[in-house]
């Protein structure tokens, strides 16, 4: 009985951390508006798009510098992005949504 106590005690510990992390994360990604609730799934699929943007803004910066208008498409991208009902387009199938993703979009940053 002691044993399951430590367990429970432990995933309730390891779950905490867990969440506190996609807390802090959802806390770094560019969304309007900004308290709109996500799921994990969709947080983490939109910081992979978000540093993919990240990247090729860094990327296009051996040109022009770019403007405050490639940040606001962005944003507005993922208004798009979070409304939409479409699926996900995975570039392969090893990233392929899990089925019943609520996350929606075939759009990339």
């Amino acid at each position: 009985m002691t044993r399951k106590v430590f367990t429970n005690s432990r995933e309730r510990w390891r779950q905490q951390n867990v969440n506190g992390a996609f807390a802090e994360l959802r806390k770094l990604i560019p969304t309007h508006p900004p308290d709109k609730k996500l799921s994990k799934n969709e947080i983490l699929r939109l910081a992979m798009r978000y540093i993919g943007f990240l990247s090729r803004l860094l990327e296009a910066q051996s040109g022009p510098p770019p403007g405050p208008a490639s940040l606001l498409s962005f944003l507005r991208g993922n208004v798009q992005h979070l409304n939409s009902g479409r699926a996900w387009a995975p570039a392969s199938d090893s990233d392929a949504p899990s089925p019943g993703s609520s996350c929606g979009s075939s759009e990339a940053w």
